[in-house]
């Protein structure tokens, strides 16, 4: 009898133990995001521009209010200046439009410089809302001139893959 008194003793820590690591799981999830007021950060984001002379920096994706943002940290490693005039967050196979939905901006940026926009709204390709899915796939693409372009209607493109999880 008293061993089984013993036992029951130590089962109920043990139990407790046990549902409070339970409910911490649930609570914090799997821990593939950081949770920021109402921001839902990714845990894991990679970004990487396909040409050189520009980087990602700190860019990340988030979730909020069931839609996918960019907290864009773009860094201009070109040797010369230039002005962004557009910028894009597209799903990934949806780049064929993301001209249309960019938005129109007038950042100059000299080398080394960076711009940053802390809720680029992330899109279809028909223009709605990127819906927040626990892994986010998509495109950031910038269209910009040097100061020494003949046409400054005609712009330069540079696009990122950014993959968070």
């Amino acid at each position: 009898m008293l061993a089984a008194g013993m036992i029951r003793k130590a089962s109920i820590p043990a139990s407790i133990l046990f549902l409070l690591t339970l409910s911490g799981c649930l609570y914090f999830g799997p821990g593939n995001s950081q949770q920021s007021g109402e921001k839902t950060y990714f845990g894991t984001n990679n970004c990487l521009f396909e040409e050189q002379g520009f980087d990602c920096g700190s860019t990340r994706a988030y979730t909020e209010n069931g839609r996918t943002y960019l907290d864009v940290n773009l860094i201009n490693r070109q040797v010369r200046p230039i002005t962004i005039k557009r910028v894009s967050c597209v799903l990934y196979d949806d780049t064929g439009s993301a001209f249309g939905h960019a938005y129109q901006i007038e950042a100059g940026l000299v080398s080394g410089e960076d711009y940053k926009n802390g809720a680029l709204q992330c899109v279809d390709s028909s223009g709605n809302p990127a819906p927040a899915y626990p892994e986010f796939r998509g495109k950031l693409l910038i269209w910009f001139n040097y100061p020494d372009d003949l046409d400054l209607n005609t712009q330069h493109v540079a696009s990122a893959t950014m993959i968070s999880s």
